[in-house]
């Protein structure tokens, strides 16, 4: 299948781009320095939300730039591809989503994964409720997919990367202000992060749960949809 091969293609791009692997070592580095002295300072809790909540803060900007040049950055050469009917536009745009998609959950699943494992081993007051946990890694999760979601979108609206980056970063920057805005607090992620401390110790609603899970997916679901439809009737 071309949507396999291409898949293939793109991860053995991601895996030689200098961009993941220096953001591979900076999580290495980030466990290896703020875990023990978060284990030994603060509780479990607060400790993982604070290296949780760099992901959607700081680390937004490196998925940022692997997803946003996806689809721009080669529009030259998909053209040819396209136009030769070597492979679909379908098959293309879902094959540089899932590959990125692949990645940053790859890393942050590791990173998390880790992280809340050695906390709720050695830190001196381990607080984290194990449902909370998986509770709180997926809702990152799927803050991620959100975000790489909207830059796959933005880099097949645009054709200069640079563009697609900007936008899909000044959009993520207002994404507290917009879910204000049309009351979906629980969609929000400052209101997350606020809360991520409490939802580690197990203190979260059912209610809020679903309603946070099932936004996000309908939200990338409708980001996706909407760059496939887009891109499909693009002219290349």
């Amino acid at each position: 299948m071309a949507f396999l091969a291409l898949l293939e293609a793109d991860l053995k791009t991601m895996t030689h781009s200098w961009v993941v692997r220096i953001w591979g070592l900076l999580l290495i580095a980030q466990i290896l320095i703020t875990i023990p002295a978060a284990a030994s300072e603060g509780t479990a809790a607060v400790s993982l939300s604070d290296l949780l909540g760099t992901f959607p803060l700081i680390w937004a900007i490196v998925v940022i730039l692997i997803s946003a040049g996806a689809v721009s950055s080669e529009a030259g050469v998909v053209a040819d591809s396209i136009l030769s009917k070597a492979v679909t536009r379908y098959e293309y745009i879902l094959a540089k989503l899932t590959s990125r998609l692949l990645a940053v959950i790859a890393l942050y699943l590791a990173s998390a994964i880790t992280s809340a494992y050695l906390l709720s081993r050695y830190a001196v007051t381990s607080d984290l409720d194990t449902p909370g946990v998986v509770y709180s890694i997926s809702l990152i999760g799927m803050l991620l997919v959100l975000l790489t979601s909207l830059a796959v979108a933005f880099s097949t609206f645009f054709d200069r990367s640079s563009v697609a980056i900007v936008i899909t970063w000044i959009l993520w920057i207002a994404a507290g202000a917009i879910c204000a805005l049309f009351k979906l607090e629980n969609l929000s992620p400052v209101h997350i992060l606020e809360r991520l401390p409490d939802a580690l110790s197990g203190d979260y609603s059912a209610r809020a749960q679903w309603e946070a899970l099932i936004g996000f997916t309908f939200a990338s679901s409708v980001v996706i949809g909407a760059a496939i439809a887009h891109y499909v009737r693009k002219d290349l």
